[in-house]
Formats: structure tokens, sequence, C-alpha cells
């Protein structure tokens, strides 16, 4: 009788038990980072499907890709409130030979412009009194800056047309541009037309008789050009790393840099117009640490023509400078002759977030190698064209999410982060997804 009792015992509490570890976890996440459980929760990261997200808080850092379907566009809130735009998408493109871009969101009644804009002045913090603190124009590509067309809206105070960049700029105070370099010095064979940049530069005009903003290149290896504004001293375990622009690549060393790209001189006397660099391997890169926390953002960064012109691979020198990362932000929006196994392999990161705007992005080798590199890696895109779903049809299943704003949310000191997807169909940002709390290492 009693081993009857004892086994009855046992039976019921195991039961418990594995109620208790069933309850255990995020009930909003959809994946398997590790959830914990609500109760034990607090801050920005408590947050749950079907909610609004919460504003970012003092010690947090926020990551946000905006997904506009134009191109790519990512907002950074600092753990002291200090705020960065790295590019504002606003392309054109409606066709070409090669592919077609993904439907624009939330639809095409509202410029890439405004929904940046808009989604910056939603979480942008009070301390910032809306203004950002910098913005970096990584390299000259529409996408990335916003195509130049007399067609769209033009600022008559400033003389200039408004799309992505301009658009933002237009719309929101901000301190500082910074930008990869002169483009008259450093010349690449595929830099947007000419009049785009000389309308850039008319709205800088503009912006520093505005706004008292400044323009400054960026400054290689330097940790000290991108810097918290408002309260440094209480987060010492925070910096952006300069690591490359404009085909120079941080040594490891101090401000020393390198570059194997000829000269203009040499390239002009040379007569090679294949030998000019690619815009895209001239972007600025950085390197983004919280405490444990590490992200890598190398922008459209590639090595498209290195069998011919070694130097066109720039993520090879970048790959000696680097190291393991927690969150990565995919080069080049995914796609073919980008994210080498050499960088990954040095990258290794456990979380990819992928911004995608066209039915060739991401590229099916591209995810064989980050999965090669990283084969339990979290892989996110802000869009996924129901064309390319066929050629990466052996990754499908294993991408978290393919739609919608991805935010990384860092906990203060940066020891663990969460990964929150959010409706990208209208601007009321409710959470689709919640993943995590994953662990810095």
């Amino acid at each position: 009788m009693k081993r009857i009792l004892f086994v009855v015992i046992g039976l019921f509490c195991g039961i418990l038990l594995f109620t208790a570890s069933s309850c255990k976890g995020d009930s909003s996440s959809d994946d398997n980072g590790g959830g914990t459980n609500p109760s034990t929760e607090s801050g920005p990261g408590t947050a749950y499907i079907g909610e609004v997200l919460p504003p970012w808080e003092a010690g947090w850092l926020d990551i946000h890709a905006i997904n506009t379907g134009r191109g790519e566009s990512m907002f950074y809130i600092f753990p002291d409130g200090t705020t960065m735009l790295v590019d504002a998408a606003g392309s054109l493109l409606v066709t070409n030979e090669t592919s077609m871009p993904v439907d624009p969101k939330p639809n095409a009644n509202v410029t890439s412009g405004q929904v940046i804009a808009d989604y910056i002045n939603h979480f942008i913090p009070s301390v910032d009194k809306g203004r950002l603190n910098y913005i970096v124009l990584t390299h000259y590509h529409s996408d990335h800056m916003g195509s130049y067309s007399t067609s769209v809206p033009k600022n008559t105070e400033g003389n200039f047309y408004i799309n992505g960049i301009t658009e933002v700029g237009s719309d929101i105070p901000f301190d500082k541009m910074i930008v990869r370099g002169d483009p008259s010095l450093v010349v690449s064979k595929d830099m947007v037309e000419q009049t785009a940049v000389t309308n850039f530069n008319t709205f800088m005009t503009w912006a520093k008789t505005k706004f008292g903003a400044t323009q400054e290149d960026m400054i290689v290896g330097s940790n000290e050009q991108i810097a918290l504004k408002i309260s440094p001293s209480s987060y010492n375990n925070f910096s952006v790393r300069n690591i490359a622009a404009n085909g120079y690549v941080w040594t490891g060393t101090g401000l020393e840099s390198t570059t194997a790209i000829p000269s203009k001189s040499v390239l002009d006397a040379g007569g090679d117009a294949a030998a000019y660099p690619y815009e895209n391997i001239l972007s600025c890169v950085m390197d983004i640490t919280y405490g444990k926390f590490n992200m890598f953002a190398g922008a459209d960064i590639q090595y498209t023509g290195m069998s011919t012109y070694p130097y066109m691979d720039i993520e090879t020198p970048i790959s000696k400078v680097v190291g393991p990362v927690d969150v990565m932000k995919a080069c080049h929006h995914g796609t073919s002759n980008t994210n080498s196994a050499t960088l990954l392999g040095v990258l290794k990161p456990k979380v990819i977030v992928t911004n995608v705007w066209r039915d060739v992005q991401p590229n099916a080798a591209t995810l064989g190698r980050m999965y090669a590199a990283s084969p339990t890696a979290k892989i996110y895109t802000t869009n996924l064209a129901t064309s390319n779903q066929t050629n990466i049809s052996a990754y499908l299943s294993s991408l978290v999410s393919t739609q919608g704003h991805v935010v990384i949310r860092v906990a203060p000191g940066g020891l663990k982060y969460y990964i929150f997807v959010l409706n990208d169909n209208n601007e009321l940002y409710k959470i689709k997804s919640k993943n995590g709390p994953y662990l810095s290492e």
C-alpha cells in the first residue's frame, strides 16, 4: 500500500514539475531562443504579440531595421538616448532587366522618407527633443541615400529635391552628417549620378544654416567620432568603432588605416574603366559594442570582381580586424558576391538581419555561407519576394521571420537582447513576434 502511495505521489509531483517547466519561457516567442518567465521581466523587454512596441528606456540599446521596401535604413538609440540614423532608403526603381523590387511598405502612397521620418518620430526619445544626433550616409547609392528625380517634391527654401535622406533630413533636425568621403577624390564606377550628389550637397548647405548641422568624412579607426552625447560617463562599456570607409580599412591600431585600391590618378592613367572600385566597397563599416553585446554593420561591402582586381574584395581585410559578434547586419542585402565565407567565418554571427528590397535578396548561396559559418544562426529578413521563395527553398523554413520592421532591443549592460518583428502594413508598430532573450556572448 505504501509503495502505491509513493508511486501516486511521485506521479503527482512529476506532473507539477512538467507543468511548471512548460509554463517557462516567453509565451510570445516564436523560436527556440530561450524565453524567460514574464513575471520576472521588466522594462521594454516585456511587450508581447499584438501590443505596440513600448518606447526605449535609459540603459537599453535599440537597433531598428526600418522596412520601406525601397532600400535600407537603420535607426539606433544608444543607452543614454543618443540617436543615429544610418542611411535613408529612397529608391524609385520600379523594375529593371535583372530583378524586381518588393512591394513598398506600408503602401505606394507613402514615400520612403515619410515612412522613416514617421518611424523615427514615433520612437525617438524625449531626451533628444526630436533631434537626431548623427546621420551616417554609408555610400552614394539610391537605396541608401534616395533617388534623385525632378518628379519628387522640392524644398523651395533650400532649392533641393526631397527623397530619401534629404526628405528625412528636412523633417527631422540633426547635428552631424557623416559620409564615406569626397566622391570626387575616390571615384567609383557606379556611383549615383552627379546630379544626385549635387542635390545632396545643396541640401547640406541648407541644413548647416537651418539646423547648425555639420558634415564630416568617416574617420577610419576612430571610436570617438560617433560617441554618446547625453550621458557618456554612465555607459563606459558602449562604443562605436569605425572599421572602414572610402576603401580604407582600420589596421587595428589607433587611427591607422590602409587601402589596396589604386589612387584616382593611377586609375585615370590606366584607362581601364573596369578597374575603378564599386561604390559598395567604399561603404562605411561600423562595429557597435555594449558590454558583452557586439554588432557588425557592413553596409553594402562585397567582393565582386576580385578575381581580376583583388582589391575589389574589401571583406577579407576587414575580417582581419573584427571578431565574433552576436548580431550582424547582412552586407549588401544578403545578395550574391557578398558576406564571404572568410568574413562570416570570423564574425560567426548568432543573429543576422537582412534588409531586403529586391527579389534576388537574399541569395541562396549567401544563405548557405551564413549557415555554414553559424549553423544555428537566427536569420531575419525585412521582406521576401514570392518569386524568390523557390530559389531559397532549401533555407526557407529556417528563416525566423520574412516580413516586417526588425527591432533588436539590448538590455542594460548588454548581457542579453530581444528581437521584435513589427507589422509594416501600417504605422501602428504592433508586435508580430517576439524572440529571446538571447544571451550575449
